[in-house]
């Protein structure tokens, strides 16, 4: 099996450790051009009017067609004001060709006819073709390289006479290549990284929903936990089946795949149809699950809400569980230091009064706790406008990877006569762009660049987007739960109506974030589970691994190991369970037993790069050359930047003393973490709270007092 990984990888190694790292891997035959800093490979001669054209594909596939126009892949050009503030500004920082880097995957037609390396006109018909129906049915090859690591086709498109047979067919073959369907042709372009070919001093991952996904059970990697649920492809989620109501040709059975591909671009399928805003709504609810989880009294501490007397404390502590309940990569995703998704979280005493509560929106952000990703700038201060030529450092993520739960704390004072029970009430909620980028792009919208696009937009048939009006804000979660025994009347709703034993399980997955000093707090949650003679021989399982997983973190290798004992003895033999053993041991340095139980977690998801990454350091640690460079080889198949890879393959070809070492080294170093790492986060921690709350494992916030919220229930998608 490992000479066959060594084979069907080297041919891509040569050619990305040869390089620079960010040089394209050339596909296919025939005459070929790459337009680096983009990976996409297009045509020498590209027939650009036959990939530009939408308009006939429409009078056969009326359906899709009607998707596709009102799509963020529609809008993915210089009609897009959100993009285009970005990439206006990223050209005038690095210059226009720096930003075919952009243009691979938004603008593929400018970067196909070199367009793109000039100044973009608001009169240029390509700076509002987006990625048209033969951009993606023309792929004929994909990497998992990202930043457009695609190959276009130049063969003719047929198109078919309706009544000729062959002619469909061969119209069916032709736009329906291998790629389509794949996980691939996603991850060619949500995967991205930036690095010297951009003009930036040091390589930096972005976006990566094509890794993250398969590194999840939806993906057939292997979580952390015990999780059941089906495979899901990109395409099972975002082009779900909806009805043909206009006909489409290729309807199957009254069907055809979606091709709006809903995710979370509110702001902009507001403006463009109800049905477009209809599924970015539904993508986001439910995505996510809220919680209230443990009270602490004063030295006391309750697994329960309910189970916590407040009369006379003059302080409490709450913690608030958020878990990514149903999204196969992290939450949010994509681009993910856009975002602008929240927590609110509202105490009120038995009159209805309000004693605390997250600060409002539009206010202190520091107080509120955000789901996003932060990176700095060269100066250690957040880059909260995506100006990507700024990006020195990734700082922190506090997005949630597929079935990952964070505990978020809170503590308030408790008013003298305060009545209880208290009510808690959470709500998780989403707005697709932060307001100080809102205001960016507003303001370079109004300008007459900003007022020539509209014009264009409107003048080809398109909606003009105003990237000003005020954004819809969709409730994903809600929870309300009382701390103390609620009135008789009382329901407890969302996450906090679930049964306790899945609440104290979320609760046990959240705290395993805790300090190694603190971690023990997990152990009350899973008693409760444990102790339950009705729980099943599954929750049972589920409760035991996560003992085991504390036990690991505290260092009790021996111990987690019997507990993971226990847990095959409840469900059988599980990759999740091998991978909890492989971190076991590998955290005491027992490596020799650490590879073997990695190698199981391999065989049954090759697929996965975590499992490859830390076979190859286990291989490496034992000295096992020759093992941990075909552990790393296959693993640099799947992620061919991933640091810990590249460093394995580099010290393991230093110990065989291979030709390649010095190759291999110097692309180890270039996709390391930046040397200015950790001085930009110290300068970030003295100069910003925000950075001070986010880099604890628990962050905390203080509840205050009113005035009141300025988002109300009436503003929130639901």
């Amino acid at each position: 099996m490992r000479s066959c990984v060594r084979t069907c990888v080297a041919g891509l190694l040569g050619i990305v450790l040869a390089g620079c790292m960010e040089a394209p891997v050339p596909f296919g035959e025939g005459d070929a051009r790459v337009s680096v800093p983009s990976l996409a490979s297009t045509p020498s001669t590209p027939d650009v009017e036959r990939l530009a054209t939408t308009s006939d594909c429409a009078s056969c596939h009326s359906d899709v067609a009607s998707h596709w126009a009102s799509s963020a892949h529609a809008r993915s050009s210089f009609d897009n004001p959100w993009y285009r503030a970005s990439v206006d500004s990223f050209r005038d920082a690095r210059g226009n060709r720096a930003s075919r880097f952009c243009a691979g995957c938004h603008d593929p037609l400018l970067l196909t006819t070199g367009g793109i390396d000039q100044e973009v006109s608001p009169d240029d018909d390509l700076a509002y073709a987006g990625i048209t129906c033969t951009t993606c049915h023309s792929v004929e090859a994909a990497t998992a390289d990202g930043n457009g690591s695609y190959a276009l086709t130049d063969r003719a498109i047929l198109m078919p006479d309706p009544a000729v047979p062959q002619e469909i067919e061969a119209h069916r073959k032709r736009l329906t290549l291998t790629p389509l369907r794949t996980e691939a042709l996603c991850g060619s372009c949500h995967r991205s990284f930036v690095g010297p070919a951009m003009g930036s001093p040091h390589h930096l991952p972005g976006i990566d929903d094509l890794g993250h996904w398969r590194n999840s059970a939806y993906g057939q990697g292997v979580p952390g936990h015990l999780v059941q649920v089906e495979p899901a492809r990109c395409q099972d989620c975002h082009m779900a089946p909806v009805d043909a109501v206009l006909g489409d040709m290729a309807s199957d059975e009254g069907t055809v795949r979606s091709h709006r591909w809903a995710a979370s671009h509110t702001a902009m399928a507001a403006q463009l149809d109800e049905a477009a805003l209809a599924g970015a709504v539904k993508s986001l609810r439910g995505s996510a699950v809220v919680d209230v989880g443990a009270v602490q009294v004063g030295r006391k501490r309750y697994v329960l809400a309910e189970e916590a007397v407040v009369r006379g404390a003059s302080r409490i502590t709450l913690d608030v569980l958020i878990e990514n309940a149903a999204v196969g990569h992290r939450f949010p995703g994509g681009t993910r230091d856009m975002h602008d998704t929240w927590l609110e979280v509202e105490v009120r005493d038995a009159r209805g009064q309000v004693l605390g509560e997250s600060r409002p929106d539009g206010e202190d952000r520091d107080g509120v706790h955000l789901l996003r990703s932060t990176l700095l700038d060269e100066d250690g201060d957040p880059e909260e406008l995506h100006h990507v030529h700024r990006f020195s450092t990734a700082a922190f993520d506090r997005t949630l990877p597929t079935h990952g739960t964070r505990v978020v704390r809170y503590t308030m004072a408790i008013p003298v006569g305060a009545r209880g029970p208290l009510r808690v009430d959470v709500r998780l909620l989403h707005r697709k762009h932060s307001l100080a980028f809102q205001e960016f792009v507003c303001t370079t919208s109004r300008r007459e660049r900003g007022r020539l696009f509209n014009e264009g937009a409107a003048s080809r048939g398109k909606t003009p987007l105003d990237p000003c009006l005020e954004q819809p804000v969709t409730l994903i979660a809600e929870a309300t739960d009382w701390i103390g025994a609620a009135p008789t009347d009382a329901e407890r709703t969302g996450g906090a109506a679930r049964p306790s034993r899945q609440r104290w399980l979320t609760q046990a997955r959240g705290l395993l974030g805790e300090t190694q000093e603190r971690v023990a707090l997990v152990e009350a949650s899973l008693a409760r589970v444990l102790d339950d003679p009705n729980a099943t021989a599954d929750v049972r399982a589920r409760a035991l691994l996560l003992r085991a997983k504390m036990l690991a973190r505290q260092g009790r290798a021996d111990d987690a190991l019997a507990a993971a004992d226990r847990v095959e003895a409840l469900v059988g033999e599980s990759p999740v369970i091998d991978r909890v053993r492989g971190d076991a041991l590998a955290s005491v340095w027992r490596w020799q037993d650490a590879a073997s139980a990695y190698e199981k977690v391999t065989a049954a998801a090759s697929g996965s790069e975590t499992g490859w990454r830390d076979l190859a350091r286990a291989y490496g640690s034992l000295g096992e050359d020759d093992k941990a460079l075909a552990a790393a080889d296959a693993g640099l198949a799947l992620a061919p930047r991933d640091e810990s890879l590249l460093r394995s393959r580099a010290l393991a070809l230093r110990s065989l003393d291979h030709p390649d070492a010095e190759i291999a080294e110097a692309a180890w170093l270039r996709h390391r973490s930046p040397d200015v790492s950790s001085s930009n986060l110290a300068a970030c921690e003295r100069k910003h709270v925000r950075c001070q709350t986010d880099r604890q494992p628990i962050p905390r916030y203080s509840l205050v007092s009113p005035p009141r919220k300025a988002i109300h229930a009436a503003t929130i998608s639901r």
